[in-house]
């Protein structure tokens, strides 16, 4: 076990760390040192730990050489599933793009993979050109109507993802696409994976074979529950906008630490626009 643990130590500190990241690196570790400073010694191995996370973070997202080094050691390859393998940004008088798109590596399935990533870099490529056409029309529309050229505000498009659960039986991400004019509005792509089985599991393979029933049941306590505040509205027909009524076939979840699956409404489609997207934890029944 040592000889192993030595090893693999040896071989995370022959990484080389790219040039182009020094500053950024520096810049981190600045940061905790004057964090160190003001909380004094109270604060100074927190502000030392999260200057060295944000570097370990900064690393692996940003530079996908040193994630892939980063696979091979061991002790450290559960903690980089899902690397940045693309990160640009665009902007003209359209349009105000930010890009920052993931890759899944290490699962134990090739094959899945390669269908997930190109599932990715495909759908991101179609969100960037329909925002572009969307941007161009508006733009237009703005001009053909008498509004000043220089006076448009682009369209704000941004592309991220979050890591919902990374653990030695599930790997979940959220890919996000924010879309921004007059107001927001967020489309979400979600992936749960398995990685004992290496396929993407879906509500039914979490929560058995009723699992309509039972996550229906859960969400219907919950918005009871939540509706018990004043300022919570959900819609339930009243205003001749239909509530809830159940889960569908496809619905949108991911993995939380627990290991339990979160259902996702977004914003408008059980609640009114200021309630924003609504999830709802559907423990997994116990066997």
């Amino acid at each position: 076990m040592n000889e192993t643990f030595q090893a693999a130590k040896a071989r995370y500190q022959s990484v080389e760390i790219p040039p182009e990241l020094d500053f950024a690196v520096a810049a981190a570790l600045r940061e905790g040192e004057r964090r160190r400073r003001r909380l004094r010694r109270r604060g100074g191995t927190l502000a030392s730990l999260a200057a060295c996370c944000a570097s370990f973070v900064l690393l692996v997202n940003a530079s996908p050489a040193f994630a892939s080094a980063v696979y091979q050691v061991p002790v450290l390859g559960d903690l980089a599933r899902v690397v940045t393998v693309t990160e640009y940004s665009i902007a003209d008088e359209e349009r105000l793009i930010d890009v920052r798109m993931p890759a899944v590596e290490d699962t134990g399935n090739t094959d899945l993979e390669q269908r997930i990533n190109t599932e990715i870099q495909t759908r991101i490529d179609a969100i960037l050109a329909e925002a572009q056409a969307r941007a161009e029309e508006t733009r237009a529309a703005f001009v053909a109507t008498g509004g000043n050229p220089d006076e448009f505000i682009p369209v704000t498009i941004s592309v991220d993802y979050e890591v919902k659960c990374q653990s030695s039986q599930y790997l979940s991400f959220v890919v996000l696409k924010t879309e921004t004019k007059a107001s927001a509005y967020t489309e979400l792509f979600c992936y749960n994976i398995d990685l004992e089985t290496g396929r993407e599991l879906t509500l039914q393979d979490m929560l058995g074979p009723d699992y309509k029933e039972i996550a229906n049941q859960v969400i219907r306590e919950e918005i009871a529950r939540r509706s018990q505040d004043p300022d919570n509205v959900y819609f339930d027909g009243t205003d001749g906008i239909e509530g809830f009524q159940s889960i569908t076939a496809d619905q949108r979840f991911y993995i939380n630490g627990n290991g339990n699956p979160v259902v996702i409404f977004e914003k408008y489609e059980i609640a009114p626009g200021y309630m924003g997207q609504q999830e709802f934890e559907i423990p997994v029944p116990q066997a």
